[in-house]
């Protein structure tokens, strides 16, 4: 069987995927946005 892979495609920077969505976890974080606690503040 032949093998017909694109020797050709561009490499993604996962990295710098991680990077930029540490920083907007960061900042979320910082704002008190998206937080999470075991503990239930409805009971």
């Amino acid at each position: 069987m032949s093998r017909t892979g694109d020797n050709n495609k561009k490499k993604k920077d996962n990295n710098a995927l991680n990077h930029q969505k540490n920083e907007q976890a960061l900042d979320n974080a910082r704002h008190g946005k998206h937080t999470y606690s075991k503990k239930t503040d409805h009971l």
